[in-house]
């Protein structure tokens, strides 16, 4: 059962900024050096290749904590398909100082064309701006939502003509459960690499271990939060009816080529006359 209930620890809305951005840092390192989504980089170019005619492709990441792994996906979009991104970060509560440091890195990496911005205002992913153009994405997030809010998710960007993107690995079956036990770990292990750095850093994880607490207990609740392939399926039907009438191609599923499975969702408009959800 879908404990959609349960607020994550760096979701209440009166937890300080500073312990926000702190566990959202630690998120970012551990897909920094994690090779979890990089099963669904092919699928991912299928669709933003699908949808676009200019290079680079503009993408419009929703939910981007501290920055989601987008260094390393972009990374390889260039490596393995020669496509360069433009990606715009954004979040309800933005990390700012986490944000420009992505920005910064890419910027850095010369032998990259593709680069990173960010919103510094809060962006909600159920209410986007209409000036926020490109393909829309989101990573490790959409279990936030309720099942009314992700049915609009989706049917605004039908309604706009985006490509949408939603990727989880946060789910309800034992492996991935099993695996929380080693992120409090990962955490202690990895913080010396986070940058920028800050003496508070150190303190709410090595003296007082707040944040390898809030990694480990927000991860439990993703997974109990999670949608399965059919409440997924329901959430596109529902977001379809919905909508005025377009033709779009969806793919949903689970991607379990990797050490711990990836559910997606991936639609894009196509130029056909029905719609397909495989």
């Amino acid at each position: 059962m879908r404990c959609s209930e349960i607020i994550e620890v760096h979701d209440l809305p009166w937890l300080p900024a500073l312990f926000r951005n702190l566990a959202t840092d630690a998120l970012q390192t551990l897909w920094r050096f994690s090779t979890l989504y990089d099963p669904i980089v092919p699928r991912l170019y299928s669709a933003i290749a699908a949808v676009s005619t200019s290079i680079p492709i503009d993408i419009l990441d929703l939910c981007s904590g501290g920055g989601g792994p987008w260094l390393r996906i972009s990374q390889q979009l260039e490596s393995t398909y020669g496509i360069p991104v433009n990606v715009c970060l954004t979040d309800k509560f933005p990390n700012y100082e986490a944000f420009n440091h992505v920005r910064l890195q890419k910027r850095d990496s010369h032998r990259s064309r593709s680069r990173f911005t960010f919103i510094p205002d809060s962006i909600d992913a159920v209410h986007i701006p209409p000036e926020l153009q490109g393909f829309r994405c989101m990573f490790s997030s959409f279990h936030h939502f309720r099942p009314s809010e992700a049915v609009s998710i989706f049917r605004n960007a039908i309604e706009n003509g985006y490509g949408i993107g939603i990727f989880e690995l946060a789910n309800r079956n034992p492996k991935t459960l099993l695996s929380l036990c080693f992120t409090p770990f990962l955490v202690l292990l990895l913080t010396p690499f986070i940058r920028p750095f800050r003496c508070s850093r150190l303190l709410w994880t090595y003296i007082v271990p707040f944040v390898p607490f809030v990694i480990f207990i927000d991860g439990l609740i993703s997974c109990l939060r999670a949608y399965d392939l059919s409440e997924l399926r329901e959430i596109v039907e529902q977001a379809r009816q919905a909508s005025s009438p377009s033709h779009y191609e969806w793919q949903i599923g689970e991607d379990r080529n990797g050490l711990l499975p990836v559910t997606y969702i991936v639609g894009h408009p196509v130029n056909v006359s029905s719609e397909e959800v495989s």
